[in-house]
């Protein structure tokens, strides 16, 4: 960025339209060289995608395949051990109630001819097994047979790293299910290597293991084992086969190679494998020079895997780039010619706009540019007419808010001088009252004055519990003035509650509805109980008459008329005949307690257990 900067300082030797126009080329060349690259690169990789995905889809092909002949192959083993399971002769021997030397050589002699006539029969098989937890064992290996008796348990199987870590522990854990165990060694059976194994690797027996017990056992007592030679499973999908080479191969959960055409892998770790992520059933991840295939079998532990090399893949792609290369030069130089006509041509407007923005700036607002062109240069021009006529506009409303401005300060001085002059002529009165000895008029103007006092003294939309309670019994006071003595307020207010915040005069419109609509056909008697607790983080005031009550209709209706305005938003109108009828106090309350207090549900009116009216209201406690 430094450098262009420097090139376009050095420019504007030439004139300050040479010197835009040649940036302008300059950011040309560096967009479209940066876009034509980028094309050729996309293009490149995607053709290498395309092909990388239609080798994943022919071998995943393959692969779903050779997974259903792998998984009937499991199932024809899981079959096989089956069937000698349920074997007369193989019961015997897990029950091992022969106590007579000649039937038991009987029945291990039976049991071996049983089990050379399976390996006869599927030529696949290399050697099954039976080993009992009392050290017994019995098997046949191609020519060759097998009885022990090991008690220790001393023999090769058991000390094989097939009997410690994959079958003991996948048995007890899968009973009485078939655990498969690959890349094992006929020496892990007591077995010689045959000639040839040592070189070309001896691990080529895949091996099918069930815990058995007979009928009359409750739990397995002998671990039955089918070697299966690896040339089978690796029968099973040697036909994968398409137009570009690679490795195929099958790795256990632990990413061991259990088939592969090289014998001498067999029991290595993949690379591969390590590679494939955790619960991906299948796909394909690039590794350092090939793309690993995968697809886990179903209902197995086993991974088809394979390995082709990325340069078999970019063979045809090599052609394309120099082609690519060839293409790109060509639009360059074709894209560079357009730009310079193209650009002389966009830079006249633009100048002129840079010229009205000059004398914008010295305060020339009547400039008016040409926005005729249909382009963003036209618009741009129409954008610049509108913002100094709206600077214009906005210098002359600066102007006049000005004036409004000190026009409300005039008024709002002047309205500082009302409240307080009603309040001397209010203590006027009083004085005089109090030469005329008018008691009764001196403590109804004292009330008063005591009522009006916060109003004049502070404008703050809250105050302490404490306060409200004195507003109300100077309320109080002034009703019983002027309907009689009648009216008796009672505080029940717990301690804890008189510091917390509460809406100011909320209580006089409560006191006035209940005097008014509950004490009227009493002669306005009655009595008036404020009742105030602190429960937790919230306060509840109920203020109770004990006068004529309401109706259920009626409570429904004043219920409706005090919510209805809130959800619509509403201010308060005394216009309704709703208001005529219920009076706007009790609306103007709820909604200045759902205002200050939006958690607060407002008021809650019901009847009271005197048969008089209960209004309640919960509000969070806010504390000065």
């Amino acid at each position: 960025m430094t450098g262009l900067n420097t090139i376009f300082k050095r420019s504007g030797r030439t004139g300050r339209r040479r010197s835009l126009r040649f940036q302008l080329r300059l950011s040309f060349i560096l967009i479209t060289s940066i876009a034509l690259v980028l094309s050729a690169l996309l293009t490149y990789f995607g053709v290498l995608s395309i092909l990388e995905k239609k080798t994943n889809e022919s071998t995943m092909q393959y692969f779903l395949q050779a997974g259903d002949s792998v998984n009937e192959f499991r199932e024809e083993i899981d079959k096989m051990t089956k069937q000698l399971l349920i074997d007369s002769k193989i019961q015997q021997f897990l029950d091992n109630d022969l106590k007579d030397t000649p039937s038991q050589i009987q029945l291990h002699r039976d049991l071996m001819e049983e089990m050379d006539a399976y390996l006869r029969t599927y030529d696949y098989l290399d050697s099954i097994y039976l080993y009992a937890e009392d050290g017994r064992a019995i098997g046949v290996a191609g020519q060759k047979t097998a009885l022990l008796r090991d008690a220790a348990k001393q023999g090769s199987f058991y000390s094989s790293d097939l009997h410690r870590e994959s079958l003991r522990s996948g048995l007890r854990k899968t009973y009485p299910k078939l655990v498969w165990a690959g890349a094992n060694r006929r020496e892990d059976f007591g077995e010689q290597a045959l000639p040839g194994e040592e070189k070309a690797g001896d691990r080529n027996l895949v091996t099918a293991a069930r815990s058995v017990k007979s009928l009359y056992q409750s739990l397995p007592t002998a671990i039955m084992l089918l070697n299966v030679k690896e040339e089978k499973l690796f029968s099973l999908y040697n036909n994968l086969r398409s137009g570009l080479n690679g490795q195929i191969y099958l790795c256990d959960a632990d990413g061991r190679m259990i088939s592969h055409a090289d014998k001498s892998r067999l029991g290595a770790s993949s690379e591969a494998c390590v590679r494939i992520p955790e619960g991906t059933e299948s796909g394909s991840v690039k590794g350092k020079d090939e793309q690993i295939v995968f697809y886990r079998i179903p209902a197995t532990e086993w991974t088809m895997v394979k390995e082709v090399p990325i340069h078999e893949l970019i063979g045809d792609i090599l052609n394309l780039r120099f082609q690519l290369f060839w293409i790109v030069g060509a639009c360059f130089v074709a894209a560079f010619v357009a730009a310079a006509l193209w650009i002389r041509k966009i830079t006249k407007p633009l100048n002129n706009l840079m010229d009205a923005m000059g004398q914008v700036e010295k305060g020339q607002l009547e400039i008016v540019l040409d926005d005729r062109d249909l382009n963003e240069f036209g618009r741009l021009s129409g954008g610049f007419n509108r913002m100094s006529r709206g600077i214009k506009q906005l210098i002359e409303r600066n102007r006049e808010a000005e004036k409004e401005k000190t026009k409300a300060e005039i008024q709002m001085l002047q309205a500082q001088i009302n409240p307080h002059f009603l309040f001397n002529t209010l203590n006027t009165i009083r004085w005089m009252s109090v030469v005329s000895k008018s008691d009764n008029i001196t403590k109804s103007i004292t009330a008063l004055s005591n009522l009006l006092r916060p109003i004049f003294k502070s404008t703050a939309p809250l105050c302490t519990l404490q306060e409200e309670l004195e507003y109300a019994e100077y309320y109080v006071t002034i009703l019983n003035y002027r309907y009689g003595e009648g009216i008796e307020i009672k505080f029940e207010v717990s301690e804890e509650a008189l510091p917390c915040m509460v809406p100011r005069f909320f209580l006089q419109p409560l006191i006035e509805n209940a005097v008014l609509h509950g004490f009227e056909r009493t002669g306005y008697t009655g009595t008036i109980r404020i009742e105030a607790e602190r429960l937790r983080s919230d306060l509840t005031v109920r203020v109770v008459d004990d006068g004529q009550g309401m109706t259920e209709e009626q409570l429904s209706g004043i219920r409706r008329w005090i919510s209805e305005d809130e959800a619509e938003r509403n201010p308060v109108s005394s216009e309704s005949p709703e208001a005529s009828e219920y009076g706007i106090g009790l609306k103007n309350v709820h909604r200045r307690i759902r205002l200050n207090f939006p958690e607060s549900p407002g008021l809650s009116i019901i009847r009271s257990a005197s048969g008089g009216t209960c209004i309640e209201i919960s509000i969070p406690v806010a504390e000065t």
